[in-house]
């Protein structure tokens, strides 16, 4: 065995640089592109790699183009199951907004959101780049991809990489390029291409890559043109026979116990029932227009508004599009900090897709783009190796989380800043790195500079002042099935069952923490009241056109207490906090008690983080809802369990007015957002004291695909 490889290893050094630099000698291949005999005979999981010219495990990041999560409960891929079994796979993978080719298979490599890593679309109009739109596909300008992928990361600690047509690897910002990278040839054979993954691995140490990304267009191209289920699972079953050809083809060369096998995709895939034109709704030749499921419309050369360019698409309730500027975007979608995304957003539902004009039609029976949360868009994940727990399962997880599991494979320190959260992929490794418990200092008492002193307006009633009284007598706080602490200067003021939490200084972030049980949110009051037992602040001038409404989803005295008070945009409060208290109100009846946490936050530059300084006026509210699925303890303070613990988050920006006119719900539903995403933007830290680290991690990140 090792004389052969030292022979083979002899004679791929003498022809390395031919093979390398002429790919095309892999499309004269003498391998047929056909079915092989399905080798269950032979299909025990891989064991130990017991190669010494494999001192360390190679990682291999294969794409599916197009593989929707849905495929695998239609079709029987057996290939599938087999890497589920002999290592790992996932419930499901949300792509990244928008979800399309290049700017996903970048945030795979990268861990970053399109906004963060530049490639925001298949084409993009950047002006400090260029004056015309560019395609994806054919711009040499390095400018568009930026970030640290996967490849220049592992090159610069020494390895070798390989790209095979993964797209975004010939260019990046830093000028750094895998090793061995082949021109995009759609016509090379799937089976050719695998084949020369092979010869990849069988190359000597000193020539071989440690990493190799590749990509193959299908089910991608078959379910843009599908006109039945049959052309999609025709190509299925092509792929599941492709992937098992590899699979043996690693064994036969004593592979497949050294190499990490990730099966990944970028998309799902939707078919398209609508398609209008952007020359039947905005007639000017002076907008830059980038069509598709996703739209984006560029000002451009012209004087239009971002008002004037929405106008055509307001108030269509969502049927067939939502229309949005940067300001107005769902700050889960991160899609805002960037000019690339455009000045205005024209999202199509599922099924709308959208062309500049007639001529632009190209009848597409599928396509995709659309929000991650739509089932249709949710891709797979699967992955085996030496260094993947055999039969390990991990729940649903964004592809921002990828970047830290190849550092991990490749053995490379976990420092390369991007999106993912660490610890979110270590179930499935064996060999998971031991990760300490992040803890933050508790929120202190704000400085209390008087005792049970209030002021209250003349509105406030008897049974009003009886309720401050008890607010202000507290000694203690009250105990929550969680802890609040902070990285900005916060601090907290007592009010028994509720806390404030108040910024210092010229700080104006604030929040509310209370508990709200079924039958005692209460009637609404007008008695406003200020504690003076805490430092007050002195209120900002604030403009007429704003109207001041509590943060609190109570309707009681407290509700109206000062700290809380803050002023909104009239249209913000019709067609946002009304119908989000209203909704609250109804799970508190529902679940029987809540704990819900609700503030303001300061994120005028839309990079989903806090600012560092405040404005008068919040850019967003937030809202936190805290429940039980096995009940509360007898004091009302726990889980009965604590793992049972969920949360619902939402992020709205500070708008003037829904233009869309959604319904409440489509409405709350657009704007949930991870509780992680709260952290951001609040700068609070929310901790679960009774969850392990993977649990809480968990909770963090979990994405929800419906309101309660």
């Amino acid at each position: 065995m090792e004389q052969r490889m030292n022979r083979d290893q002899d004679r791929f050094s003498k022809n390395f640089e031919e093979t390398m630099n002429n790919p095309r000698k892999y499309q004269q291949a003498s391998t047929p592109d056909v079915l092989p005999i399905q080798p269950h005979t032979w299909a025990d999981c891989p064991g130990t790699c017991n190669r010494s010219d494999f001192p360390t495990s190679a990682l291999l990041i294969l794409s599916m183009d197009g593989f929707s999560r849905e495929y695998l409960d239609r079709y029987k891929l057996s290939s599938f199951n087999y890497l589920a079994k002999c290592g790992a796979t996932a419930e499901r993978v949300y792509p990244s907004f928008p979800s399309r080719t290049f700017p996903n298979h970048y945030t795979i490599v990268t861990g970053l959101y399109p906004e963060s890593h530049g490639i925001v679309d298949n084409s993009i109009y950047d002006e400090s780049l260029s004056d015309t739109l560019q395609s994806m596909k054919t711009t040499k300008n390095q400018g568009f991809y930026q970030g640290d992928p996967i490849w220049n990361v592992y090159k610069r600690y020494g390895g070798r990489t390989a790209c095979l047509f993964w797209p975004g690897c010939a260019y990046n910002i830093s000028g750094l390029k895998p090793d061995i990278n082949v021109p995009y040839n759609k016509s090379l054979p799937i089976r050719q291409r695998f084949d020369m993954i092979v010869e990849w691995l069988r190359l000597p140490l000193r020539h071989r890559p440690g990493l190799i990304t590749a990509y193959i267009e299908e089910p991608d191209s078959a379910g843009h043109y599908q006109t039945t289920d049959k052309d999609i699972e025709s190509t299925l079953l092509d792929i599941d026979n492709h992937l098992w050809y590899l699979i043996k083809r690693l064994r036969d060369e004593n592979l497949l116990n050294c190499v990490n096998l990730a099966v990944v995709s970028d998309h799902g895939m939707q078919k398209v029932n609508f398609t209008p034109y952007f020359s039947d709704m905005l007639n000017n030749k002076d907008v830059l227009i980038v069509a598709g499921a996703v739209s984006r419309l560029h000002k451009y050369k012209s004087d239009l508004t971002v008002e004037q360019l929405m106008n055509p698409f307001q108030c269509q309730r969502g049927d067939k599009w939502k229309v949005y500027d940067r300001e107005s975007m769902a700050t889960r979608k991160h899609y805002q900090k960037t000019p690339r995304v455009g000045d205005v957003v024209v999202r199509g539902q599922p099924g709308t897709r959208f062309y500049k004009d007639e001529s632009t039609n190209y009848n597409l029976t599928g396509d995709h783009g659309y929000d991650y949360i739509n089932p249709t868009m949710h891709t797979i994940f699967y992955a085996m190796g030496p260094s993947i727990k055999k039969g390990s399962f991990l729940p649903a997880f964004q592809n921002i989380e990828y970047m830290n599991l190849w550092l991990n494979l490749l053995g490379l320190p976990e420092s390369v800043p991007n999106n993912g959260t660490l610890g979110i992929m270590d179930r499935i490794l064996v060999h998971a790195p031991f990760r300490p418990t992040t803890f933050y200092s508790p929120l202190p008492e704000c400085p209390i500079t008087n005792l049970r002193a209030a002021e209250v307006s003349q509105l406030c009633s008897s049974t009003d002042l009886e309720q401050i009284e008890r607010l202000l007598s507290c000694a203690l706080p009250p105990q929550f099935p969680f802890e609040i602490s902070s990285v900005t200067s916060n601090c907290f003021q007592n009010y028994c069952e509720k806390l404030i939490i108040s910024g210092t200084g010229e700080d104006d972030r604030g929040a509310v923490v209370e508990r709200l049980a079924r039958g005692k949110t209460g009637l609404q009051t007008e008695c406003v009241f200020a504690n003076r037992k805490y430092a007050s602040r002195t209120n900002k001038a604030i403009s007429l056109e704003l109207i001041s409404r509590t943060l609190s989803a109570d309707r009681t005295g407290f509700a109206n207490i000062s700290p809380i008070v803050i002023p909104w945009r009239s249209g913000f409060v019709n067609d946002v906090l009304d119908p989000l208290n209203a909704y609250t109100r109804s799970l508190v009846d529902r679940f029987g008690q809540l704990f819900v946490v609700t503030g303001t936050a300061y994120d005028y530059n839309y990079d989903g983080i806090a600012d560092k300084e405040t404005r008068s006026i919040p850019s967003h509210l937030y809202r936190v809802v805290i429940a039980c699925l096995s009940g509360w303890s007898s004091d009302g303070s726990s889980c009965l369990e604590p793992y049972d613990a969920i949360t619902l988050s939402f992020i709205f920006p500070h708008i003037e007015k829904d233009v869309n006119c959604l319904i409440p719900d489509d409405l709350l539903l657009e704007y949930t957002a991870r509780l992680l995403d709260v952290e951001l933007i609040s700068g609070l830290r929310f901790q679960f004291t009774n969850l392990s680290n993977a649990q809480l991690l968990q909770l963090k990140t979990h994405i929800d695909l419906q309101l309660w």
